[in-house]
């Protein structure tokens, strides 16, 4: 075997490399969205015609040529991780599912998709992780597993610009009752990626920094009934994803049957919605909350909403798309409008929501934490952050029993006798979360 410390050398490669394709592909995203929000106040209509005819023609190259690209792309780690089989992976962390999801994703927000490309850039890195494991040498030190965990945690690092996060998603979510083998280097190399992005990107915030605070011993009613909602929320949110990808609910049934007509509805309702609520439906709503807590700027109060129903239907549609970030902006637009019924300060409030409907989705509380915290300059919302990310997880699981991306990746439907046996998949096959069979 080559030498221990030439091989650790290699994946260490590899994770700068998932760094600089975050960065690449963040910069390709936001540049998809910036130019959807300008053809919305320039031609409105035009906007308002691309969903329904994209959705279906992007939904169509996942099905047919890049196959595992659908969806968030974080349940799809997951499943390799709980199943590392060889058809399996290629399927789902391919190279056809990397070079979907790298090209389809800026293609669905620039149309006006109600996604984000945390998600997505959590698959591209464990797909090139997987690939590092192809290797013989390095397949010999580290298994598939540990390095598609590192992968997938690496591209939270680097999509966040933090690399405490991406350590904390690592255990937290795709680390979930697994071990991975020689530990330290795998870390090394998730800070690596994040690393990428802090020298590339500056030491910045994804949805920007506040200096908000709040006070506890006052609050402390306040701050205990917004953790409370937000677990709701978050649930509600969650589990209406979940109904509406199973094949057993009515809408789910539709989805399975007229995939295409049922990614052109979708696009119909989040353009309908649009003309209803204006720009601020399409996209992540990373510019609506990023100006709301730096800026102080106004949210409608029903943002929250919109861009919770919004989130729901550009998921449903199967196209390629992450709900990470839309998860924050909703949180961000719930705290606002509970704000609002309060009367207490609205920044704080917002970080407070952001973290506890994130914490609901993902029952990541840490992670959740974690994230929120790097856009906090003061110390006075740690103590209820961590409050409101604990209590909102326990809430959550009243109504939604397990992470949504677990509860995902279980939905995707890949017989092993298949995944293993058969020489090549069928065009019409997918192995997203829009797989019908």
């Amino acid at each position: 075997m080559a030498d221990r410390g030439m091989i650790i050398s290699v994946i260490y490669l590899f994770s700068l490399l998932v760094g600089l394709l975050a960065v690449g592909f963040a910069w390709m995203s936001d540049f998809a969205g910036e130019w959807n929000k300008e053809l919305f106040s320039e031609h409105m209509w035009i906007a308002l015609l691309l969903p329904p005819i994209v959705f279906p023609i992007a939904l169509w190259l996942v099905n047919t040529i890049f196959w595992g690209s659908g969806g968030s792309g974080i349940p799809q780690a997951i499943k390799v991780t709980k199943h590392p089989k060889p058809r399996l992976m290629e399927r789902l962390l391919g190279p056809r599912a990397f070079m979907g999801k790298l090209l389809i994703t800026p293609f669905v927000i620039a149309a006006g998709a109600a996604a984000g490309r945390e998600g997505p850039t959590v698959q591209i890195g464990a797909a090139l992780m997987a690939y590092a494991g192809r290797f013989p040498n390095i397949a010999k030190l580290f298994d598939t597993r540990s390095l598609i965990i590192a992968g997938g945690a690496a591209g939270v690092a680097a999509a966040f610009n933090t690399p405490l996060g991406g350590l904390m998603f690592a255990f937290e979510e795709l680390g979930r009752r697994k071990t991975m083998r020689h530990t330290s280097a795998l870390l090394m190399a998730i800070v690596l990626a994040g690393l990428v992005a802090l020298i590339l990107q500056g030491n910045y915030s994804y949805f920007g920094y506040s200096n908000a605070t709040i006070d506890w011993g006052q609050e402390w009613l306040v701050i205990f009934t917004l953790a409370i909602l937000t677990g709701i929320v978050g649930g509600l949110y969650g589990r209406s994803m979940l109904i509406l990808v199973s094949s057993t609910s009515f809408l789910g049934g539709l989805r399975s049957r007229f995939p295409y007509r049922f990614a052109a509805g979708c696009g119909v309702v989040l353009s309908l919605m649009a003309l209803v609520f204006g720009a601020e439906v399409f996209g992540a709503g990373y510019e609506e909350t990023k100006a709301a807590l730096q800026d102080s700027e106004e949210l409608s109060p029903m943002f929250w909403l919109t861009k919770m129903v919004a989130t729901v239907v550009s998921f449903a549609s199967g196209v390629p798309g992450g709900v990470f970030s839309p998860t924050l902006s909703i949180g961000a637009g719930f705290g606002h409008f509970f704000a609002g019924l309060t009367n207490s300060e609205t920044a704080p409030l917002m970080l407070l929501a952001m973290v506890g409907v994130l914490s609901a989705v993902t029952h990541c509380p840490i992670t959740a934490f974690v994230i929120v915290l790097e856009m906090v300059d003061n110390h006075d919302l740690v103590m209820p952050l961590i409050f409101v990310s604990a209590i909102s997880t326990q809430v959550s699981k009243r109504i939604l029993p397990a992470s949504i991306y677990h509860l995902l990746a279980n939905q995707i439907k890949v017989s092993f006798a298949q995944t293993e046996s058969a020489p090549e998949p069928k065009p019409t096959e997918t192995t997203s979360l829009d797989d019908k069979k």
